[in-house]
């Protein structure tokens, strides 16, 4: 067995941190406070914006599970016939 060059080492790790990044963003809660009107107004409308995308993304996660979920259980129906 061959063992990894220090430079895909390096992009391994980029992706898996990129990746704890991005389950983070997903599940933390996005909490919304402070004025809509007024000083903080960008940071709000940029909590509004990241809200909405993470419901989005778990709302396609979810989708992904159920049709995960779905095709297993029909390979384990066909298998059960098969067998």
């Amino acid at each position: 067995m061959t063992t990894l060059r220090k430079r895909d080492k390096k992009q391994e790790r980029l992706r898996s941190e990129e990746a704890a990044k991005r389950k983070k963003k997903m599940t933390e809660p996005v909490i919304l406070d402070g004025p809509k009107r007024g000083k903080g107004r960008r940071t709000h409308q940029r909590k509004v914006k990241a809200l909405l995308k993470q419901e989005e993304s778990q709302k396609k996660y979810r989708e992904r599970e159920e049709a995960r979920k779905k095709s297993e259980a029909t390979v384990v129906k066909i298998e059960a016939t098969v067998v």
